[in-house]
C-alpha cells in the first residue's frame, strides 16, 4: 500500500492548514463538550446534596439566610442555561465536520474519525486500523488533503440570506 506523497502547492499547503485548523478546533470542542458535560453533573450531584441537606436541617439555625441559598441555586440555573446554549452551538459545529469527515473515502476518514473525534494517539490509531505509526501518519497527510476539498467546497457554497 506504498504511496507517493502529494506535491502540494502554496495554496493547497494553506488550504490543508485551514482544514487541520478546523479539526484541531473540533478535537478541542468535542473534550470541551466531554469536560462541560461532565461538570455539569458534578455540579447537580453538589446541588442535590446542599438541598437535600438543607431541607433535613433547619435553616433557622443556621447563619446563613434561605435567601442566599435560593439566589446561589437560581444563579446555577442561569449559568446551565448559558452552557446549554454553548454546547448547542458546538454541538452543531461537531455535526457539520462529522459531515465533512463522512464524505472522506476509506482509510482515510478512519484516520480523522480516530484522530480528531476519539482524540486518540497516532499509535492508538495506528493500532486500531491494524497499521504502523508512520503508515497512519502519511495516511493522516492525504487525509487532510482530501478533507481541504470538502472543507473549501462547503465553505465556499454562499448560505442564502434571510430578512
Amino acid at each position: 500500500m506504498s504511496k507517493q506523497k502529494r506535491i502540494l502547492t502554496e495554496e493547497e499547503k494553506i488550504k490543508v492548514a485551514e482544514a487541520k485548523a478546523e479539526l484541531k478546533e473540533y478535537r478541542e470542542n468535542i473534550k470541551y463538550i466531554e469536560e462541560k458535560l461532565n461538570d455539569t453533573e458534578e455540579v447537580r450531584v453538589k446541588l442535590e446534596k446542599v438541598t437535600t441537606t438543607l431541607s433535613l436541617t433547619k435553616t433557622n439555625s443556621s447563619n446563613e439566610s434561605p435567601d442566599k441559598f435560593a439566589d446561589a441555586i437560581s444563579r446555577l440555573e442561569e449559568l446551565k442555561l448559558d452552557c446549554t446554549e454553548k454546547m448547542k452551538k458546538l454541538l452543531l459545529e461537531k455535526f457539520k465536520i462529522d459531515e465533512k469527515i463522512e464524505q472522506i473515502e476509506q482509510p482515510y476518514r478512519n484516520v480523522l474519525f480516530y484522530r480528531y473525534t476519539r482524540g486518540k494517539s497516532w499509535e492508538d490509531v495506528a493500532k486500531d486500523l491494524g497499521y504502523t505509526r508512520e503508515y497512519v501518519i502519511d495516511l493522516h497527510g492525504e487525509a487532510l488533503y482530501l478533507y481541504s476539498k470538502v472543507y473549501h467546497l462547503t465553505k465556499s457554497i454562499k448560505k442564502p440570506i434571510s430578512i
